[in-house]
């Protein structure tokens, strides 16, 4: 019954084929942003401030430190911060660099914003603020900078990649899609715009545009098996299950395919009721991870016997047994006694539900089922002990007492009948219970009248 009533869910399990998350990976490594921050050393002639001739003299001597040993280089430039006459611009972005080096971002944001206080239109310093709000998930801000950066000229895919991915994390898709395919026209096989712009296309639903770059992530990236997981819950979202079967198997073959590749392509075949393909796929996940791949199969047996495919689902669970962890072992058991007892063999269902008692003793559920399957198996004083147990169990009780009540009902018992729906009513009011109690309290009255006037007829 459990499983039975679960089924939906276990389906639900089984199949997330949502189209794949944004931000599934973010783009741009923080060795990515170190680098874009360190190549910004040398100075665009004519399109930056000047330093004075003192800061430029330093400069020349610690310039080279910068990206090998930015503390040594951080302690010379600071030196020149001892005098009363202030930094130029140009001398605070160095600062900025080095200390964006040495990992002491408040300091580097500190001397951006003084280089960009003394000159607003410094594009690189604009640049680099926003690299450091993106490195610190400051998207708002990096959206910011990185677009003012970008008004001042800065036309670099890096910029604008980065750009988009910030404006995508604050909710304006129309702003980052544009970002992306300005990114994308200066770097087309950069992985990281197109997997972006993917994910917006793919959450707004333009599968047309989403499949395309999809098809190219796949080709720019053949060994990742996100790309294919991309692809085939695309096309499940647009209900072309056979086609993502035949894209996992692709990757799968090639043995490009992880975990998750495999776990999507057997819960694609279960959907598709093609039993021996999913029991092979699930088989193989648990070749690579056992508890993942077990914990998946269980998962397809409830299916199963909720498809009344009890011998399959026996099939299956004979092929797990050995490798379930403690964990699954009761839900294995319950899974197991539903194939037996919908097959009738009651004995063999009996047995593996006292099973689970014997390591669940407050399983209510189990309880209520031995219950059910010992009166199927015309075992009804057992039975009635089993459901009077079951009772105590609040997850179960309301449908103990109908179970008892229909155990009663079999026995002749009316008034006992009349008593467990009259308990079940206190715990859940429904009216065709409280009319069936109705009728069965006239035939109590009549049963009861013809015991005490035993000459009547």
């Amino acid at each position: 019954m459990k499983c039975f009533q679960s089924s939906l869910l276990i389906a639900a399990t089984l199949l997330g084929c949502a189209p794949s998350q944004a931000w599934a990976s973010r783009p741009a490594s923080k060795e990515e942003l170190n680098r874009i921050i360190n190549q910004s050393a040398n100075f665009l002639k004519n399109r930056e401030p000047e330093m004075t001739g003192a800061e430029y003299a330093l400069y020349e001597k610690v310039v080279s430190m910068l990206s090998v040993q930015p503390d040594f280089a951080m302690q010379l430039l600071e030196s020149m911060m001892s005098g009363k006459e202030r930094p130029s611009p140009a001398f605070e972005f160095v600062l900025g660099n080095a200390y964006y080096n040495s990992n002491r971002l408040d300091l580097a944001e500190q001397h951006y914003r003084r280089a960009l206080d003394q000159m607003p239109e410094y594009q690189r310093a604009w640049s680099n603020l926003g690299i450091l709000y993106y490195n610190g998930g400051r998207y708002q801000e990096a959206a910011s900078a990185l677009g003012k950066a970008v008004e001042l000229g800065d036309a670099t895919s890096e910029t604008l990649g980065l750009l988009g991915f910030a404006m995508q994390r604050c909710g304006n898709t129309v702003a980052a899609e544009m970002a992306y395919l300005r990114a994308l026209g200066a770097a087309p096989e950069n992985v990281d715009w197109i997997e972006g712009l993917f994910n917006i296309y793919a959450e707004g639903h333009q599968y047309g545009r989403a499949e395309s770059l999809a098809r190219q992530l796949i080709r720019l990236q053949p060994r990742e098996a996100k790309h294919w997981l991309h692809y085939a819950n695309l096309l499940v979202a647009q209900d072309r299950r056979q086609d993502a079967i035949v894209a996992l198997e692709t990757a799968r073959g090639m043995q490009f395919g992880d975990d998750a590749v495999l776990l999507l392509l057997g819960d694609l075949y279960a959907q598709e009721h093609f039993v021996p393909e999913a029991m092979a796929v699930y088989r193989e996940v648990q070749q690579r991870t056992p508890d993942i791949g077990t914990s998946r199969a269980l998962a397809y047996a409830q299916m199963l016997v909720a498809e009344r495919k009890p011998k399959a689902a026996l099939e299956l669970l004979a092929g797990i047994e050995a490798k379930l962890n403690a964990p699954m072992r009761g839900t294995f058991l319950e899974t197991r006694a539903e194939a037996y007892a919908a097959m009738e063999n009651w004995t063999a269902a009996r047995q593996d539900l006292e099973a689970v008692l014997a390591i669940q003793p407050l399983n209510g559920a189990a309880m209520l089922r031995l219950g059910q399957v010992l009166k199927s198996a015309d075992q009804p004083l057992v039975a009635q002990q089993i459901l009077e147990a079951a009772v105590a169990r609040t997850d179960v009780a309301y449908q103990a007492h109908l179970e008892l009540a229909d155990l009663a009902l079999r026995l002749r018992h009316f008034r006992e009948c009349a008593d467990q729906l009259a308990q079940a009513l206190t715990l859940q009011k429904t009216p065709a219970i409280q009319e069936y109690l109705e009728k069965i309290k006239t035939i109590a009255d009549q049963e009861d009248e013809k015991k005490s006037n035993p000459s009547e007829k």
